[in-house]
């Protein structure tokens, strides 16, 4: 049986700012970006453009992040994160194909890489256990399984 990791928590840039709570942090970055005197407008555009990018990339809940053996050592930070999918009768290889990620390269130079995930699951009324375990059929799993566009 294969385990997958699945990201269950709000990004920063969906989060109120510490330094202004009225904002989101993606929305205070867009606001100093504006409020820079030192850039030009063009440069403001292009800033704003590869955070704009960057938020679209950000990991977002229900991204499936990792598959791995079922049963396998977890760290203090994954049970933090993430959820424990387990889908009995599904091995590791076949799961291994839903956590791959869409890769983009922003920038003049095409410098920057971006990352995205390609599947992510519906965990709308999922109730992990004790251990942060969600157990699913693969019929379940398939029904909830989607992809990002």
């Amino acid at each position: 049986m294969a385990e997958f990791l699945i990201y269950n928590k709000t990004h920063w840039y969906d989060l109120p700012s510490k330094s202004t709570p009225t904002l989101t942090g993606y929305e205070r970055n867009q606001f100093m970006i504006d409020t820079n005197s030192n850039l030009s407008t063009a440069q403001k555009i292009k800033a704003k453009d590869a955070l704009t990018l960057k938020y679209a990339a950000r990991q977002q809940s229900g991204d499936i992040v990792e598959a791995r053996r079922d049963g396998g050592p977890r760290g203090k930070l994954e049970e933090e994160a993430f959820i424990f999918l387990q889908i009995p009768g599904i091995n590791l290889k076949d799961a291994k194909k839903y956590c791959v990620s869409d890769k983009d390269f922003i920038g003049i130079d095409k410098s920057v890489l971006l990352y995205k995930r390609k599947y992510y699951m519906d965990m709308t009324g999922l109730i992990p256990d004790s251990n942060k375990n969600v157990n699913l059929t693969n019929s379940v799993f398939d029904s909830r399984l989607k992809v990002k566009i």
